[in-house]
């Protein structure tokens, strides 16, 4: 439970709607339990106008006598409805107060995990899966809400009338009292065993859930490779299998939670047997009243409700400790790279210059490194590329300017300035980078362009796209650049994904400029029309590009070969070629497969 403890700042914060209606709460009840009194009341009303009529008996008062009882039992009557709207007035009271500020803690709750979900390094979604994130996002902060507001509400209730209609029990007969909630003993234990089976299997069906979500997930974000290996047969066993066990896990709680339904309506059941039974005695030897035996009889009837509600709010309270501890595991999560107490934020903006200082990297201490000793300076407005094999490090490479990720040794400088010191949001809003796995929303086009910027205009939008060698083709859409791409943008080509995500780094005017391997699904006139309309740019940011493709990149300024994560050469393409080293091999042998596909 002490998860739950961690929400009391949300109850401060809306106590202004919780106060109100935790008082609307105990005026309802305190309506309700005044309905027993009245019809107490109305019975003992009885004997008294029974003598009357015995004694008015062949004559005319009789008549009177029978109207009299009439009007009385009406107005009791009128009285057990006024006080059961009064009830239903304050009950609605106390339910636009209590959910509604539960529904507010929700939202804060939602958007605090998003928050922190968006701040949160790529090493905990390397960790964690995606449909377990989105579980705690949604599932889990549901049953949190349900306990902030509704177990809250009916707890409150519950108490109030318990405590109320006990204490009026007892003001008739302690005796009565006694024997009637004898069997309420029964129900404590049953509450104590079954609360704990509720949390252990709360927690159990919210993971299992989480798993069935992450399956969901995979299957659609890569339905393409599931169809092309016809392996649907296979992805629905593999869920079905997934689903039989949340299924035997709901039900699993669902038995648990159906046994305290028989343990209830059995204790109820004792009670009222008791009241018939020992309260008859009472009424025989004159202590009480039949009156009164109605009156017990309706509030053990009162507290059915009330006492449900606290097996009710008890596996409410355990699924939502589980879920608290779930979403708390998330919320208690620092992310890796973040701005500290090194931050300058006296630094506003980025220049352009790029440097490697004896960089060296691994993703864990027991890994090999990826990097070693990485050393390099591309002045503001240059362009550096970074050829190499796959595996050689050439993408963890350009991660480390952005600060996607921190290196083991060494330093990267922006403008003579460790990256380290730099306010995040800075040095990222200053930087373009066209990621080598295309990402589009499933948006429109325009709106996927513009993602990296806030006000573009649509000439802006435009500029991009041109640049990109994007608008041509988009124009020929029917919605333009209105036209949605579809779920990760099926709907496009590959090379008309990638140079949208090109078009979206242009859009940002950046200082930095990152292309990886962002020319690899477009044809050799695109991409030479593409790199034109960049090196009209050149001067206004500096180019890191990796390409496989050496024609890309010959007009670099600088030129770096990444071999097992070393620098093993350097320099121009004409430089490099006269070195005829590994780079040299790698351009021949391009240019001998451009010249077999030619003959083809």
């Amino acid at each position: 439970m002490q998860s739950l403890k961690r929400l009391n700042h949300y109850f401060i914060r809306y106590w202004r709607l919780f106060v109100p209606g935790l008082l609307f709460t105990m005026i309802s009840a305190v309506f309700a339990i005044a309905v027993p009194i009245i019809v107490r009341q109305a019975i003992d009303s009885l004997p008294r106008f029974a003598r009357l009529y015995r004694q008015f008996e062949a004559t005319s008062l009789q008549h009177a006598v029978y109207w009299d009882l009439f009007w009385t039992l009406f107005v009791f009557g009128l009285i057990v409805i006024a006080l059961s709207l009064a009830n239903g007035a304050f009950t609605f009271l106390m339910r636009q107060t209590v959910i509604v500020a539960s529904r507010h803690i929700e939202f804060d709750m939602r958007n605090a995990l998003y928050e922190h979900l968006q701040k949160l390094s790529a090493n905990f979604y390397h960790r964690t899966k995606t449909g377990d994130v989105i579980t705690r996002a949604t599932s889990d902060i549901e049953q949190v809400r349900r306990y902030i507001g509704p177990a809250i509400m009916y707890s409150t209730r519950a108490l109030v009338i318990v405590v109320a209609a006990i204490t009026a029990m007892l003001i008739i007969s302690p005796i009565l009292t006694f024997y009637a909630l004898m069997p309420m003993t029964i129900l404590a234990v049953s509450m104590f065993v079954i609360a704990q089976l509720v949390h252990k299997r709360s927690e159990a069906l919210q993971r299992q859930y989480a798993q069935l979500t992450s399956r969901v997930q995979e299957t659609l974000a890569g339905i393409r490779l599931v169809k092309a290996y016809a392996r649907e047969e296979t992805e629905t066993r593999t869920f079905e299998k997934e689903s039989r066990s949340y299924k035997a896990r709901m039900l699993g709680l669902a038995r648990v939670e159906a046994a305290w339904r028989p343990v209830f309506v059995i204790v109820v059941g004792l009670s009222e047997i008791m009241v018939v039974w020992v309260g008859g005695r009472l009424v025989s030897e004159g202590i009480i009243t039949i009156g009164n035996i109605a009156e017990y009889i309706i509030y053990v009837a009162l507290m059915t409700w009330p006492v449900a509600a606290f097996g009710l709010v008890i596996s409410m309270m355990q699924r939502a400790s589980a879920s608290a501890e779930r979403i708390y595991e998330v919320l208690d999560q620092q992310p890796d790279i973040s701005d500290n107490f090194r931050t300058d934020p006296s630094i506003q903006k980025i220049g352009g210059r790029v440097t490697f200082e004896n960089v060296s990297f691994q993703y864990e201490a027991n890994l090999p490194y990826a990097l070693h000793d990485i050393s390099f300076d591309v002045p503001a407005g240059e362009s550096l590329a970074i050829v190499g094999k796959t595996g050689a490090g050439k993408s963890t490479l350009i991660d480390l300017i952005g600060r996607l990720t921190e290196p083991t040794r060494g330093r990267v400088l922006i403008d003579g300035r460790d990256v380290q010191k730099m306010p995040l949001s800075v040095l990222r809003e200053g930087i373009g980078y066209v990621p080598q796995d295309v990402f589009l929303f499933s948006d429109s086009i325009g709106n996927n362009i513009s993602f990296g910027t806030t006000g573009a205009s649509e000439e802006d939008v435009r500029q991009a796209a041109f640049e990109a060698e994007l608008l041509e083709t988009v124009l020929e859409f029917p919605e333009g650049l209105q036209s949605g791409v579809g779920e990760r943008g099926v709907s496009l080509s590959g090379g008309q994904a990638q140079r949208t995500t090109i078009a979206r780094a242009l859009i940002r005017q950046p200082r930095i400029f990152i292309m990886d391997d962002a020319l690899s699904s477009v044809d050799t006139k695109t991409e030479s029309r593409i790199l034109e309309h960049l090196h009209k740019r050149q001067g206004h940011h500096t180019m890191v590009m990796i390409s496989h493709r050496i024609s890309s990149i010959k007009g670099a300024d600088q030129i770096i070969v990444l071999d097992a994560g070393r620098i093993v050469e350097r320099g121009t393409h004409a430089s490099l070629m006269a070195q005829n080293g590994l780079y040299a091999q790698m351009y021949q042998r391009q240019l001998l497969e451009e010249r077999l596909e030619a003959l083809q």
